[in-house]
């Protein structure tokens, strides 16, 4: 059987595992190697070497690892952060309930306290001895005064033909004072202001004020002296205490320059 023997069969290349190009291996008659000429080389790409893959697909395997590690992360942080919020808004709402408790009683008893300051005010008030005397015209040396009309009032304590009627053993204030007012007076002339008490059916002087060259002797015009008195004195029950003045001719008219009062400490 006769064929053509100038046909050629193809040719095959081999390639290493480096990428390099081996030589062309041929298949042919062996009666046309004499006159057979080699095919110019036709270039072949291949796909990289199989180390360098393994590589890449390393590399993309730490990455997504690296990505969930820090999903992760963000998770617990932002998890802890949400328990820190609710914690600390616990903590607030038991501080202002604590608040709330403890202004309760306080906002109870305030007003009790205040009613009951207000009643042991009242109680104590009614409990005071007082009397306020207010000047008038008179040309007796132990003076009269007005116990009922205008800022005048007694409680507790009697009014009598110009003395105080003690109703309860304790300690008082007594306090008076004098105006004196005139345009005439003499050398040797003095004011005197005093304050007595009468106790056991003897005068007792508590405190007094003496004034002397108050005025200019034959001068004409008019001048003005005032006495201030004052003290706490112990007292009995029963005792009279009354003002005393050396003249009273020259104290003045106006009603709210003299006046005579006491009231009790105890």
């Amino acid at each position: 059987m006769n064929g053509n023997l100038r046909y050629q069969y193809p040719p095959v290349f081999t390639v290493d595992a480096a990428g390099g190009l081996h030589q062309q291996h041929h298949h042919h008659h062996p009666q046309m190697a004499a006159a057979r000429t080699d095919p110019t080389l036709v270039p072949c790409w291949t796909f990289p070497p199989a180390r360098a893959q393994t590589k890449r697909r390393s590399c993309g395997g730490l990455t997504s690892a690296a990505g969930t590690l820090l999903v992760m992360v963000l998770v617990v942080i932002f998890a802890a952060l949400g328990l820190g919020a609710y914690q600390i808004r616990k903590l607030e709402m038991e501080v202002i309930k604590l608040k709330k408790e403890m202004n309760k009683p306080t906002e109870s008893m305030a007003p009790q306290k205040l009613v009951g300051n207000q009643v042991e005010a009242n109680e104590k008030a009614n409990h005071i001895e007082a009397a306020h005397l207010m000047g008038k015209m008179q040309r007796t040396d132990t003076l009269k005064w007005e116990a009922k009309h205008g800022r005048a009032f007694t409680k507790g304590i009697q009014y009598r033909d110009g003395s105080l009627l003690v109703n309860k053993t304790g300690l008082y204030f007594v306090y008076s004072r004098v105006e004196f007012l005139s345009n005439n007076c003499k050398q040797r002339d003095s004011l005197v202001h005093e304050v007595y008490v009468k106790s056991n059916g003897e005068n007792q002087k508590l405190m007094g004020d003496r004034r002397e060259g108050f005025c200019q002797a034959g001068s004409t015009e008019v001048w003005t002296s005032g006495s201030n008195l004052g003290s706490i004195q112990e007292l009995k029950q029963g005792d009279l205490v009354f003002v005393s003045v050396s003249h009273p001719e020259r104290l003045s008219h106006e009603y709210y320059d003299n006046y005579f009062g006491i009231f009790s400490l105890s």
